[in-house]
Order: structure tokens, then C-alpha cells, then sequence
């Protein structure tokens, strides 16, 4: 009898053991549990697929364009424009010269040129200007059909008539490069010029 009681009570703890997992383990379940190889509740699985690898495409590097010298080159001698002005050859002659600028061209940027002088590299050829050193321009005005060129008063130092003559006429011309409908007229510190330099040469306004 007691061996029979034994056994009963065990068989019946052994079911209500069984009953109890089987319970526990569904309702324990989450839908939200993530399963990989190293997942503490089931252990170390060997046997489940790995996640497909996306490989990334290899991107090229951009390399930086590279600059073609001609077009440089070209677009250089695009920005650069013609300025001319008037200076005396070696025989006294008044001949054309010219300055490659970025600035668009102009009287007054003509002007300057002119009152700049020759490049060393032009006076080695006999190139020279009547018109003294460091002689600034005021002003150009123009007025309807009259162009007034404004210098300061160095215009006229230096040099006898034929000098003085000279460098009106030098300037004249290259004046009327730029304005040749124009009459020109010669101002000197804001005045009309009468006679100039040493020897009191007349200046016929307008200018020849």
C-alpha cells in the first residue's frame, strides 16, 4: 500500500510538473524575440543563416578637371585691349604705339599711356615723347562737339618752341584717335592755354 501511494503521488507530481512547463514555456513566448546564434534562451545555434551581406557600391573619386593652358591663354588675350596713343620716332616722326590693358580703351586711358612715355624697351629703339616727365591728367571734359584736355602745368616746362609744338601735336593726334568729329582744346590747371613754356609759343586753340 505504501509502496502504491508512492508511486501515485510521484506520477502525479511528475504530471502536474509537466503541465506547469508546457503552460509557462507558450504564454512566455514574445513575438517581439529577437533569435540569433548567441540568444541566451535557446542557446548557440550553429545551423541558423546568416543575414545576406549588401555590399556598397565602390565609389569613384572625382578628380579635379584640369585646365587646359590654351584656354587660359586665349582667355587672357580675350581681356586684354588695345590703348594708343602717339610718340616720335628716331627721324622725328610721330608714329602709333600701343598698350595691351585689361581696361577697356578710352581717351582718358589713352591719355595716361601718352603721358607715361615709351617703354624702356621702345626708347632703346629711338622712340621718344616731347612731353616732360610727370605731367598728370585733371580732366577730360566734353561739352556738345568740344573735348577740353585738363593738364597740369609741367606740360610746358622745358624744351624750346619746336619741342612745345611737338608735344601739342602729339597730343592732339592721339586725342583725336578717340574723338576725331571733336575739336580739342588745351587746358592747364583749369585754364585755357594762350602761350606756353619759356619762349611763350602761341597755342592756336582748337588744336591742329
Amino acid at each position: 500500500m505504501n509502496t502504491f501511494l508512492k508511486t501515485f503521488f510521484a506520477c502525479l507530481i511528475l504530471t502536474f510538473g509537466f503541465l506547469a512547463y508546457k503552460f509557462f514555456s507558450v504564454y512566455s513566448y514574445s513575438d517581439d524575440l529577437v533569435v540569433s546564434k548567441n540568444n541566451p534562451v535557446f542557446g548557440t545555434h550553429h545551423n541558423l543563416p546568416e543575414a545576406p551581406s549588401v555590399e556598397k557600391p565602390a565609389t569613384k573619386p572625382v578628380e579635379p578637371q584640369k585646365q587646359n593652358p590654351d584656354d587660359t591663354k586665349q582667355k587672357n588675350e580675350i581681356s586684354k585691349y588695345s590703348h594708343k596713343c602717339y610718340f616720335y620716332s628716331h627721324n622725328g616722326e610721330l608714329i602709333l604705339a600701343e598698350r595691351k590693358l585689361s581696361m577697356k580703351p578710352s581717351l582718358e586711358s589713352a591719355l595716361n599711356v601718352l603721358l607715361k612715355g615709351p617703354l624702356i624697351t621702345e626708347t632703346k629703339k629711338g622712340i621718344y615723347s616731347e612731353i616732360p616727365a610727370n605731367v598728370d591728367l585733371i580732366s577730360v571734359t566734353r561739352i556738345e562737339n568740344d573735348i577740353i584736355v585738363d593738364l597740369t602745368s609741367n606740360f610746358g616746362n622745358g624744351g624750346g618752341s619746336k619741342s612745345i609744338t611737338n608735344r601739342v601735336k602729339q597730343l592732339s593726334k592721339t586725342v583725336k584717335l578717340y574723338e576725331p568729329n571733336k575739336k580739342v582744346y588745351l587746358y592747364i590747371n583749369g585754364k585755357e592755354v594762350e602761350y606756353l613754356g619759356g619762349d611763350g609759343v602761341y597755342i592756336k586753340q582748337p588744336l591742329d
